[in-house]
């Protein structure tokens, strides 16, 4: 069951300028576009209309028309004509335009300037009221095929109707001449549930034309045949392979137009007719014989030439103005007589040696691909040998060979591409550490008695003979632990002077430290086209282990920073780079032995401009750690276990990001120039 397409509003129209005084118009629907506009154009006055089938305006008044006096465009107009909205297009002069379809907008780019050469297609009025034509068509109907095919079916009055197909992009136009349309079939059709390429078939009125366009997706073939009044068009999906085929097989004819209608006629007369029409000179084989009925209107001389022996098996081979046309198994006869003429020649002729100096490729590599066994350029008597010291190839064989030989080495022996790779690695690392802690204690006299480092008083005592010293005298120690080898910050103070010469003493320290670290690593390499190249940075770790004699001995493990890139120049100037960065540091923790090796490593292949910076990484790592030291009980009471412990608090904050910047080096820059450029620092914190 067929379903209808409903009308998709227009909500805006915006109007961007662009370099070189071009426009770009946008025109956003409410719904995705499936079919670009009908268009035409007209040059007195300048002016470019389009047609959006099934849509309507939902523009305000003061919108849909505009004075824009910028490039090419003064003005523009939307109206909605039936189920159609139409934009007119006032030009100061005539400019090719190109349009393309992005989900909800359709996008217009018109050129700033004038173009002589430019030539207005044909103006084709678009309507939905009868016509006074000689044919019409009756019926439609849309069928799946095999191969996830679909074929469209037009029954039309007279088998006799002119019929043209033309394929622009994803659309296959079919134009039935002098015919008309039913108003029952003026409209679109959606076929996309056959699940074949084609997913809209809509039909349109083109002045006396009856239009029927095939809107297709991915990749298609297309194949036209009609049985009485029965027109039929089967489209098919093609592989990627089967497209670049088709691609490549595709004709493109430029002839002089002409119709032909013949009814069995000979062979050879219609060749004659053409041979005539063009002015070249046409040699018709004797074997040519027999008759063909063909029916032609208006299509390119080369190409009715290409249908009338394709039909018949015949081919063609041109020299000049001269073009000799034969069966096509007589040229093949003819071109293996020719080949093997050539090879007793090659045979026949004498042999020589020569000396080919290699400048930037390797000799060894060019000899290997010269020599190659499936598709060799030497004969079966040519011989080829390497002097790798000199880079030099030396090749025996015939002269025709050698000349070979010396073409491909010219286009293969050129200077390969160099690229400079600039590399940025910024680890920061930021730290915070804060420690509170107490330590009291209590002494008492015959002993040495006396308070703290800090303390403003110290009591006086009698050292009697046998004194038994305190080595430390703390009952609480809880003092604050040195943050990277710094004195903590203390504070002694007495608290009491109780009686029988009793002391308690009492000591606060605190440390807080905070710190940022940034390290800049920044190395630098030239490589060429395609070849990998490796830095190194960093220091080997010995360390013992033991060998299969008992023995000890000692072997080294790195920790460097390391740059792997393998750089491609693609055709358009960019740069494809295969990418493996490692910053490696050491690591106090010791396995049997052995160090442990603490690795950041990024691997990854990216495409970017030449000259562009490409930031990779962004690795952030927190570590955050509280750790609280406590007497029991004492340590859990409210307010007062502040003094029974102690707290520390570590933060850190690690993030690593790598710049990259690779540059194309040209003759004119210099590796003098390239190293004595000044070094990009990073001060931002």
């Amino acid at each position: 069951m067929m379903a209808f397409a409903q009308n998709n509003p227009l909500e805006s129209v915006k109007v961007v300028p662009l370099p070189e005084e071009k426009l770009r118009l946008d025109f956003q629907f409410a719904k995705p576009l499936k079919q670009e506009p009908a268009s035409f154009v007209t040059q007195k006055p300048a002016r470019i209309v389009l047609d959006f089938i099934d849509s309507n305006l939902q523009l305000p008044p003061e919108q849909r028309t505009k004075e824009i006096k910028l490039g090419s465009l003064n003005t523009y107009t939307i109206v909605a004509v039936g189920s159609r909205v139409r934009a007119i297009l006032d030009l100061n002069f005539p400019v090719p335009y190109s349009g393309t379809i992005s989900g909800k907008v359709y996008t217009l780019i018109l050129n700033g300037k004038s173009n002589e050469l430019f030539q207005p297609p044909k103006e084709i009025l678009i309507t939905n009221k009868p016509v006074k034509t000689s044919y019409e068509i009756n019926h439609f109907d849309f069928r799946g095929i095999e191969r996830q095919g679909g074929r469209a079916i037009v029954n039309v009055s007279n088998s006799s109707v002119p019929i043209e197909v033309e394929e622009h992009g994803k659309e296959i136009l079919v134009k039935f001449l002098n015919t008309n349309i039913p108003q029952n079939l003026r409209k679109r059709f959606d076929v996309s549930d056959f699940r074949s390429p084609v997913q809209l078939v809509a039909f349109q009125q083109a002045g006396k034309n009856a239009h029927m366009i095939l809107s297709n997706k991915g990749n298609f073939g297309q194949y036209v045949y009609q049985i009485n009044k029965q027109f039929m068009i089967d489209v098919f999906p093609l592989t990627q392979e089967e497209a670049q085929q088709a691609k490549l097989k595709k004709k493109v004819f430029s002839g002089r137009r002409i119709s032909l209608n013949f009814q069995n006629i000979s062979i050879r007369a219609v060749l004659q007719l053409l041979a005539d029409f063009t002015g070249i000179n046409i040699v018709v084989s004797d074997k040519v014989q027999g008759n063909i009925t063909l029916r032609l209107n208006n299509i390119p001389w080369d190409q009715a030439l290409d249908i009338i022996l394709t039909t018949q098996g015949l081919a063609k081979r041109q020299t000049g103005n001269v073009m000799l046309i034969d069966y096509k198994a007589s040229f093949d006869k003819m071109e293996a007589e020719e080949l093997k003429s050539q090879h007793i020649i090659q045979k026949l002729e004498p042999v020589r040696s020569e000396l080919i100096q290699i400048n930037y490729a390797k000799a060894t590599d060019l000899a290997i691909l010269i020599k190659d066994k499936q598709n060799s350029l030497l004969s079966e008597k040519g011989k080829i040998s390497v002097d790798t010291r000199t880079n030099t190839i030396w090749i025996q064989d015939s002269g025709t060979k050698i000349d070979e030989v010396r073409d491909l080495i010219k286009q293969l022996d050129v200077p390969v591409k160099q690229v400079l790779i600039e590399a940025r690695i910024v680890e920061v690392t930021k730290d915070f550490a804060q420690d509170l802690g107490i330590r009291w204690g209590v002494s008492k006299p015959p002993h040495l008695s006396g308070t703290l480092a800090g303390a403003n008083q110290l009591e006086q005592g009698v050292a009697p003979a046998n004194v038994v010293p305190f080595t430390d005298r703390l009952n609480l120690d809880l003092v604050a632990a040195p943050v990277t080898g710094a004195v903590p910050a203390s504070v002694g103070i007495a608290l009491a002077q109780l009686g029988d010469n009793i002391l308690l003493d009492l000591e606060l320290s605190a440390l807080e430290s905070e710190g940022l670290a940034e390290l800049i690593s920044s190395p630098r390499l030239i490589t060429a086209n395609q070849q990998p190249a490796v830095i190194d940075s960093g220091q080997e770790i010995p360390y013992q282990e033991a060998t299969s004699s008992g023995a000890t001995a000692v072997a080294f493990k790195k920790a460097v920073l390391s740059l792997k890139v393998t750089p491609q120049i693609t055709p358009d100037s960019k740069i494809l780079m295969e990418l493996k960065i490692n910053q490696d540091t050491a690591s106090p923790q010791l396995f049997n032995g052995v160090p442990a090796i603490l690795t950041k490593e990024i691997q990854t292949n990216v495409l970017v401009s030449n000259g562009q910076t490409i930031v990779l990484g962004g690795i952030y790592q927190q570590d955050k750690s509280k750790t609280i030291t406590r007497v029991p009980f004492f340590g859990q009471l409210p307010v007062v276990g502040n003094l029974f412990k102690n707290t520390q608090i570590a933060l850190k904050n690690d993030e690593l990001l790598i710049f990259i910047t690779p540059k194309i080096i040209t003759n004119s820059l210099s590796i003098t120039t390239i190293e004595g450029r000044k070094p990009i620092r990073f001060d931002e914190k």
